[in-house]
């Protein structure tokens, strides 16, 4: 006696379609978890840019001799002149408190724009003399 089995093997159209779309799915999904990884590992990377600039420009100021020679010194061209501007649109600005106080209050602040994205960190200390 032959026997014949009725059930073919394989997939069908629809299991085939349902396949692809939870495929297409989980590809979807990672790809949006690795573009959001890369713009916040740009932003990690600019903040911790940003920083060091204000840090230098803080540090040359502790160098100096005096008060009055941190005062009369123009920051933000002097940080170009450094090379510190290597962030899109990149701008440092130095605000003093009050430039007849012992220790004199010292804010730093860069800013700059990437991607159409301001970012911005600011350092404030006080140095004596």
């Amino acid at each position: 006696m032959n026997i014949r089995s009725t059930h073919k093997r394989g997939f069908t159209l629809v299991e085939l379609l349902i396949a692809v779309m939870v495929l297409a799915g989980a590809i979807s999904g990672v790809l949006l978890l690795f573009s959001a990884s890369m713009a916040s590992s740009d932003l990690a990377w600019d903040t911790t840019v940003a920083t060091s600039h204000g840090e230098h420009v803080l540090e040359e100021m502790q160098s100096r001799d005096s008060l009055p020679s941190i005062l009369e010194v123009d920051w933000k061209a002097w940080a170009a002149g450094q090379g510190l501007n290597t962030l899109p649109r990149e701008t440092v600005e130095v605000v003093f408190a009050d430039t007849n106080s012992n220790p004199l209050g010292v804010q730093v602040s860069v800013d700059w724009v990437r991607k159409s994205r301001a970012g911005n960190i600011t350092l404030k200390t006080r140095i004596t003399k």
